[in-house]
């Protein structure tokens, strides 16, 4: 009877409806981000500098009392130190090149800017919203495809060429019409891309501070995401195959999967899904060149008294029984801090920067998750210097992916067989028509990139070799790569290039590895396969070695929005987010910057407004 009386139908209802009010008054009420200090204006900088993000190394420039020391300088890894430097935590980020920004940094050949990572990005109007809160000044957009009919990428597919336009619509219907009778099954596909993009638990998963929640929703998450799992495990273009039999339609479907690396034979739906979704509203470009974004990221992080230093390697993580405690670098500097975060990718990670002495089950444990997903494709990269602007030659701001052959395994296969007699995968990309500010910086110059997957073990035999300085058949067989890419590239579909090339240089996996430090001269990190998204869940922020984090596109997905979130991602788990009241109440650290600083300009507004009709009362008074 006592049993029935207190858990009756009404009483039921009274405690969910308190449940109910608790949790609208706690959505209600404006609160202070998590470990919040307040912002104050002591920058360190004290010394000459060539540029903000070429801030060479030195033992003295190093701050003092630091809290948390980040590991890289990509998206990942700035964007995690700049969330943490706006709620008053004092970060550190060192880079081992000599300039900041991992792949979105660019750099200068005889007198013209290159990109090296960042194409495009889609959905801006997602990411604006992050990466304001981060920047000193916001970031400027230029939409591709502004002057052509707002087309971001072009397929080329043997003799036969389709326009992808911004806009689901113009998605569909241009598609539609190549392809009679299909517009209706294109128009499902497009309805299951946007759904399974939404699929987030996995990723919700990563931010979680109790593990008895994180238990209790991976014994149930195949009940509640059987979805999730359900296109993780399904290949590209089996997920395309449901809506269309027409070998052709599925191969242009297909035809973005250099934005993420696998075929769509061998890559899974989920990820194509997410990369096709991500680009349907149109393709962006940073207005001055992807440079910008770490130029604009590092005054914030400076702003709390951090500093983002360049041009000296980490050696190792120092830890001892307790946990992590700081840095040591490669010529014997140890730097101390409170918390250590890895944005160099979980391989360099656990292969690289930790020994055996401790952690060794962790470590062992990375190590086999790492080595059971494999890496992401390299690239071999042709930088092209031409003479004369975007415009008389003909160049376009949309991409150009180039497939000789709709059998894209065959394709990659054969091309693997003779890389300098069989067909040929081309990707080009140029820069100068992208940048609307392009010419004010580089009058009557252009810029272009072509590119080509590839593997490091093609050029393993020169791995040891010093870079700049490997031996002539190395640079033999860089040259003739070049007059390839030229040829059956830039000049074929930009042929008003031909005779205005004033110079090129070409890169490989090995590049990548010397000056981005990839372990195995890959470009997206961990390899984007079914393994990684349905048996990776120990790829999130928090490691089991305390005070030691990740971040980057490893902990998320990837490219430039994947890395981005991984950073959000590491931000929110040092600061503690993640609770049980923060997933029922939807609280995140975004949402409590943006509305204490709201609040707090509000207040400020109102104190201004007093004072101003104090002082216009007092001088009419007087």
């Amino acid at each position: 009877m006592l049993f029935e009386s207190l858990f009756n139908f009404e009483t039921l209802l009274l405690f969910l409806g308190g449940c109910l009010l608790f949790l609208s008054y706690h959505n209600i009420v404006v609160k202070k981000p998590k470990q919040y200090k307040k912002v104050r204006e002591r920058s360190s900088i004290n010394f000459k500098r060539v540029a903000i993000d070429r801030d060479r190394y030195s033992y003295r420039k190093i701050p003092k009392n630091i809290d948390v020391i980040v590991i890289g300088s990509g998206i990942g890894g700035l964007s995690c130190a700049a969330y943490l430097s706006r709620v008053g935590k004092k970060v550190l980020v060192l880079e081992q090149h000599y300039i900041a920004g991992g792949t979105m940094h660019s750099f200068e050949e005889k007198g013209v800017e290159h990109e090296t990572g960042i194409h495009y990005i889609g959905n801006i109007e997602n990411r604006q919203k992050m990466l304001d809160l981060i920047t000193d000044t916001p970031i400027e957009w230029c939409k591709m495809g502004g002057k052509h009919n707002g087309v971001y990428d072009e397929i080329y597919i043997r003799d036969k060429k389709y326009l992808f336009r911004a806009g689901e619509e113009n998605f569909i219907k241009d598609l539609g019409k190549r392809f009679p009778g299909e517009e209706g099954n294109i128009r499902n596909y497009i309805n299951l891309v946007k759904k399974v993009s939404k699929k987030n638990m996995f990723f919700n998963l990563k931010v979680i501070q109790s593990k008895w929640i994180i238990n209790i929703i991976k014994l149930f998450l195949k009940y509640w995401e059987k979805d999730y799992y359900k296109y993780v495990n399904m290949s590209a273009y089996d997920g395309i195959s449901l809506f269309t039999q027409n070998e052709e339609l599925k191969e242009v479907l297909g035809g973005q999967f250099g934005d993420y690396g696998p075929t769509p034979k061998k890559g899974n739906f989920f990820i194509h899904a997410s990369i096709v979704n991500h680009y349907l509203e149109g393709g962006y470009f940073p207005k001055g060149g992807p440079g910008i974004i770490a130029k604009k990221i590092i005054p914030v992080i400076e702003k709390n008294g951090g500093r983002v230093l360049v041009g000296k390697k980490v050696k190792e993580i120092l830890r001892d029984g307790k946990g992590v405690f700081g840095v040591e670098m490669e010529n014997g500097d140890k730097i101390y801090s409170k918390k250590v975060v890895s944005g160099v990718g979980v391989n360099n990670t656990f292969k690289k920067l930790l020994t055996d002495d401790f952690d060794k089950t962790v470590i062992d444990k990375f190590r086999d998750l790492s080595n059971k997903i494999g890496s992401s494709t390299g690239f071999i990269y042709c930088f092209v210097n031409l003479q004369g602007n975007p415009e008389e030659l003909g160049l376009r701001d949309s991409n150009l992916w180039i497939y000789p052959d709709g059998d894209y395994d065959k394709l990659l296969e054969e091309f693997e067989k003779d890389i300098l007699k069989n067909p040929m995968p081309l990707f080009i990309a140029c820069t100068c028509a992208k940048d609307s500010d392009w010419s004010n910086r580089y009058p009557n110059k252009s810029s272009a990139i072509v590119l080509t997957m590839a593997k490091k073990e093609w050029f393993e035999q020169w791995e040891g070799e010093e870079c700049m300085k490997r031996n002539l058949d190395y640079k033999d067989l860089k040259e003739k790569m070049a007059q390839r890419m030229l040829n059956e590239g830039l000049f074929k579909y930009y042929p008003k290039t031909m005779g205005k090339v004033e110079h090129y240089e070409m890169g490989t996996p090995l590049t990548n590895q010397f000056y981005l430090g990839c372990l195995e001269g890959e470009g997206y990190g961990l390899d984007s396969n079914a393994y990684r998204y349905s048996k990776g869940l120990d790829l999130k922020p928090e490691t089991e070695i305390k005070n030691l984090y990740l971040t980057g596109q490893d902990v998320c997905t990837l490219g430039f929005t994947g890395a981005l979130m991984g950073g959000v991602l590491t931000a929110h788990s040092i600061l503690g987010y993640g609770t049980l009241l923060d997933l029922l109440t939807d609280r995140n650290l975004i949402n409590d910057i943006i509305k204490y600083e709201e609040q707090e300009y509000k207040k400020t507004e109102k104190r201004n407004n007093s004072i101003k009709a104090n002082k216009k009362l007092n001088g009419f008074n007087n």
